[in-house]
């Protein structure tokens, strides 16, 4: 069992995201449904993170970073001993050269 830390542009991320999606349509109950769903995502990494493969943006990175897809989006994360490190959430759609 790995411990699963969000780390702080990810919580942003997290955050910028719901805003965004519940800005677009407030009266949706998708925004909610989606951050209910990636969150469950992000806990699922507890276990064997590493069957999630190699990310496109990894190649941006000093550190090996894989990816957890989640409907259109990304959990960008690294595994540093027994703890997955949650880097990045963003939709496939946006641009990875802007992890540089």
């Amino acid at each position: 069992m790995f411990r699963v830390r969000i780390e702080q542009e990810a919580r942003e991320n997290l955050r910028t995201h719901f805003l965004d999606l519940r800005e677009r349509d407030p009266d949706s109950t998708y925004p909610l449904e989606w951050y209910l769903g990636i969150r469950a995502a992000i806990r699922d990494l507890e276990e064997a993170p590493e069957r999630f493969g190699t990310a496109y943006e990894d190649r941006f990175f000093q550190e090996h970073i894989r990816h957890r897809l989640y409907d259109s989006w990304k959990v960008l994360f690294t595994i540093r001993g027994d703890t997955v490190h949650v880097l990045h959430i963003r939709h496939q759609a946006q641009d990875p050269t802007g992890l540089e």
